[in-house]
């Protein structure tokens, strides 16, 4: 994979606009066979795995995300931090979040609704 494909691909190297536009939901087109495509699906209460760079739509509901293994990169709309998960941590979510996390290495993560 290329530095390019990488930084399209990655929230972490988008600009405000283009995160805001992931967050709301808003597919953008990617490169055929792109492994950090961003799906549309959303993250279902329990455990997920993710591979390096794969990205995720978090549901706007009353939680807490644990990274179980590995490393997350998470953000939320309005919030002028990110947030680095190693394993072991986690970040309470509001309900009326919009937060998108992504694996800067494979890893395990649980979502536990409040």
């Amino acid at each position: 994979m290329t530095a390019q494909s990488i930084s399209q691909a990655s929230l972490i190297c988008a600009g405000q606009s283009q995160r805001a536009a992931t967050l709301r939901g808003e597919r953008r087109a990617a490169p055929a066979a792109h492994g950090t495509e961003f799906h549309n699906g959303m993250l279902e209460p329990g455990r997920r795995q993710l591979a390096q760079g794969q990205l995720l739509s978090l549901p706007a509901i009353d939680a807490t995300l644990v990274c179980l293994d590995g490393e997350l990169w998470l953000t939320r709309d309005g919030d002028a931090e990110d947030y680095i998960l190693g394993a072991g941590g986690s970040l309470h979510l509001r309900h009326n979040d919009q937060a998108a996390v992504q694996a800067l290495r494979p890893s395990r993560l649980r979502l536990i609704p409040a």
